[in-house]
């Protein structure tokens, strides 16, 4: 899975990011399994770097954590 914080997330280009509006009517079943996917946000990763694509989608292969807090100066 992988795991960033939402700076990061906004720092990948938003070619590479998205939220999944798409409707797959083509998909069989897709009434039941449409939860998983609407909404959600998407990274594609490895879409420029030469390595095999692959679309993590939020809840499943893609998680957020909190962006950490700056501690205030002395």
């Amino acid at each position: 899975m992988i795991r960033i914080t939402e700076r990061e997330y906004l720092a990948i280009h938003p070619d590479s990011r998205g939220v999944w509006t798409s409707e797959r009517t083509d998909w069989p079943n897709w009434e039941a399994e449409r939860h998983k996917y609407m909404g959600k946000r998407t990274v594609m990763a490895g879409a420029f770097t030469g390595e095999i694509c692959t679309l993590y989608v939020e809840g499943m292969g893609l998680g957020s954590i909190p962006d950490p807090t700056t501690p205030a100066s002395a």
